[in-house]
């Protein structure tokens, strides 16, 4: 066993060096690649805040050039030697919020631009990454959602699905304190790709429910979730959606001081929380850096019902659901002129409690290394050149009662390039290639799965055309995968397809649209479903695959319309999502060891629902505001022609909730609910409904430099009782009960 430490270890670091070079001499070389000969032009603004006077401690950014200069005193900024092109301009200030405008640069002219900041956040002024170029929600015909700023600070939980399981659309899988996935709109596992900077995160997570995302929220500053056509851009693996998460590891902008950072502390009353984190930044001149680390402890949680695991009762603590995580990243990158080369290492290890099984606990070890190579000067016929490469080393042992019982191992390595077309007319957009291999294996009691080598490689192009008011979206990408397991008596698989979708835009004046979008795409069989076969603790079944299975593919159209007016700001979003050959355990009905036996098969399936959010201004000023929040979300999943629910999809869920701000002072009260489940799939269980009450207040403080951030927050205050249906563990494992928080932040 150590001697295959020691080979895993050599190949790792031959592939880091490899990828260095890679990306040093790809990055250099279209940087120092001849300009054509064009006129640039400058980009002059004026910030103002709400009130009319210019904002105190503000900073411009032209994202896609990867620029960011200091505010004047006056409220004046400006961008030089800028390519002709669309962009979007944002200022932001730690009081008064933020503002977007987008701007158009003429060869050879100056534009000007004026930009009014809010200290509330509207829809259509979050900037997304859901194409090559930089967009507003309201530019992109995807529904999109993007927590950041207060919004993720509130919603932050140990993990990335618990802290996006509030948003309109999404829900959790809630297996542990220690794992919880995301679900979109009833999509979970291997159909939902979780990506950091863009790149895959290289776990085991969407092996198993009781496997953990490599991604510690404390350390997230921004997530986007794309659904629709949008997600084309990143492969098979996300046909029902993407989770992007954005954490700063790599430095992404020249830093305007030496050394600045956060130190952040944190306790929780219902598991008895402690946490830790700190942020540092730095450099100047070509040079920045970053350091990050993250400890959290955190105790077996309280829970509100009756307990039914091991045929106890009564409330208290829930044995075995503790969970400790620590996690650390340092990085720096390297500016030459119009471009940069940067590089991050990563540590994430997380050790916690599988609440089902007394006695067993996960013990978790990430170690990350990624590269992030840019060119924002024009060469050619291109914009631009995006270079993105990371490789993980992954391990996780199942510890029952602490002696090792099984071993999961998962090498995995991602490369992807974009070059980013400059604006021709009309037309903008990107073309592309990526490619990934992973080798999952797994060695022990719980081993079944056979040692599997993936190997995937993609050719993209997505494309823009403005008209206006109204753009047009066009994309495409051809997927191959080679999938091959041990022993060599097991046949390998390889498959190849074509997705494509079509999208379009209407501006409907002001700050409102509406969009449609099309998209065909399709998902190949993992390792998990082609060759398992035995017996899946965290399902509760014996999981057999089948080599045969074809590739499932499915036809999506969304329509949403989305805005503002006068005193009223909302989004509506309607789906349907009719799958071919769509890929699921059966549970038939069997048993083997006396766990149900699990068939991978297939059978066509349909999705329906939508999500609605509406935001109405109770009463406003300059400097407050105060608005009813109105939001709910519905799917529902069947095999087509059958009328039989799919596993695991969400109830209807709505509510209301009152939310303040002010420049120092935000609050906010909700309610929510859950309606009762009872469209149910073959071995499934009724899943109750029910009502939670959240609440929070914050409140900034500012002294010179330096910010201060306090942060009290209450969830489940009515200490209900509550149990999720796309657990899979919901009838033995409830969620939390009441919990008080306190956060303290130093920024500086």
């Amino acid at each position: 066993m150590r001697w295959v430490t020691h080979v895993r270890d050599a190949a790792l670091a031959r592939r880091a060096v490899g990828l260095v070079a890679v990306a040093t001499w790809v990055s250099l070389g279209a940087a120092a690649a001849p300009v054509a000969a064009q006129l640039l032009g400058v980009i002059v603004g004026r910030a103002m805040g709400s009130d009319g006077a210019p904002p105190k401690g503000a900073e411009a950014t032209l994202p896609d050039l990867r620029l960011k200069v200091e505010v004047a005193t006056d409220g004046s900024f400006s961008f030089t030697e800028v390519a002709p092109g669309s962009y979007l301009v944002v200022v932001s200030s730690p009081v008064q919020g933020h503002g977007v405008s987008r701007v158009e640069v003429a060869a050879g002219q100056t534009a000007e631009v004026e930009i009014q900041l809010h200290v509330v956040t509207h829809s259509e002024e979050l900037v997304v990454s859901a194409s090559p170029e930089l967009r507003s929600r309201l530019e992109i015909a995807s529904p999109t959602t993007v927590v950041t700023g207060e919004d993720l600070d509130i919603a932050r939980q140990a993990t990335l699905g618990e802290t996006l399981a509030d948003e309109p659309g999404i829900a959790a899988t809630s297996f542990a304190q220690g794992a919880s996935r995301p679900v979109i709109r009833g999509l979970e596992g291997d159909r939902v790709r979780m990506l950091t900077g863009g790149m895959g995160t290289g776990d085991a997570s969407s092996t198993s429910p009781d496997h953990g995302v490599t991604i510690d929220p404390a350390t997230v500053h921004r997530v986007e979730v794309l659904r629709g056509p949008a997600t084309l851009l990143y492969g098979s693996s996300a046909i029902g959606g993407v989770v992007n998460v954005e954490d700063g590891r790599i430095p992404a902008f020249r830093r305007n001081l030496p050394l600045s950072g956060r130190v952040e502390i944190g306790l929780g009353s219902v598991s008895g929380e402690r946490r830790g984190s700190l942020a540092l930044d730095g450099g100047g001149g070509e040079w920045a850096w970053h350091i990050d680390g993250v400890v959290t402890d955190a105790g077996d949680y309280e829970i509100a019902g009756p307990r039914q695991l091991g045929g106890e009762s009564g409330g208290g603590s829930l044995a075995n659901s503790d969970n400790h995580t620590n996690s650390a990243s340092v990085g720096g990158t390297r500016f030459f002129g119009r471009g940069s080369l940067g590089m991050s290492v990563a540590g994430f290890e997380s050790d916690y409690g599988l609440p089902v099984e007394p006695g067993v606990r996960i013990d978790m070890r990430q170690q990350r290394f990624d590269v992030q190579g840019e060119v924002t000067k024009p060469f050619g016929t291109f914009r631009g050149l995006r270079l993105r490469a990371g490789l993980t080393d992954y391990e996780h042992s199942e510890l029952d009662h602490g002696e090792v019982a099984t071993v999961f191992f998962n090498d995995y390595f991602e490369a992807r390039a974009e070059l980013i077309q400059k604006r021709h007319g009309r037309l903008s957009g990107s073309v592309g290639a990526q490619f990934s291999s992973q080798e999952l294996s797994a060695e022990g009691l719980e081993a079944f799965l056979p040692p599997t080598d993936t190997r995937d490689w993609a050719v993209f192009a997505f494309e823009q055309i403005d008209f206006g008011r109204v753009s047009l979206e066009l994309g495409g990408r051809y997927d191959n995968r080679d999938v091959a397991a041990a022993p060599a008596a097991i046949s390998d698989r390889s498959f190849g397809d074509f997705s494509a979708s079509a999208g379009a835009v209407v501006r409907t004046g002001g700050e409102s649209a509406v969009s449609v979008s099309l998209a065909r795409a399709h998902k190949f069989p993992n390792g998990q479903e082609l060759y398992s076969h035995g017996v899946h603790a965290a399902t509760n079944a014996f999981e057999i695959g089948d080599p045969t299975l074809r590739p499932e593919s499915s036809v999506g159209v969304d329509v949403s319309v989305e805005g503002s007016r006068g005193r009223l700001t909302g989004e509506l979003a309607l789906f349907a999502q009719d799958f071919d050959d769509f890929i699921f355990p059966d549970v038939a009905g069997a048993e083997i060891d006396g766990f149900p036996v699990a068939h991978y098969r297939q059978t066509d399936a349909e999705f329906r629902g939508g999500e609605v959010e509406t935001s109405i201004e109770v009463f406003g000023t300059d400097r407050h505001h105060l608005d009813l929040k109105l939001f709910a979300d519905y799917v529902r999943a069947e095999q087509t022609g059958r009328g039989q629910a799919l596993p695991r999809i969400p109830p209807l869920g709505y509510g209301a909730g009152l939310h303040f701000h002010g420049e120092r002072t935000h609050a906010r009260l909700e309610w929510r609910r859950r309606d009762e489940q009872d469209r149910l799939a073959t071995g499934e269980t009724t899943t109750a409904g029910s009502t939670v009450v959240n609440a929070s207040y914050s409140h900034r403080f500012i002294a010179g430099e330096q910010i201060y951030d306090v942060l009290l927050r209450g969830r489940n205050l009515t200490d209900a009782e509550v149990r999720v249906h796309t657990s899979f563990v919901k009838d033995q494992v409830p969620m939390p009960g009441r919990d008080v928080s306190l956060s303290l932040r130093l920024q500086f």
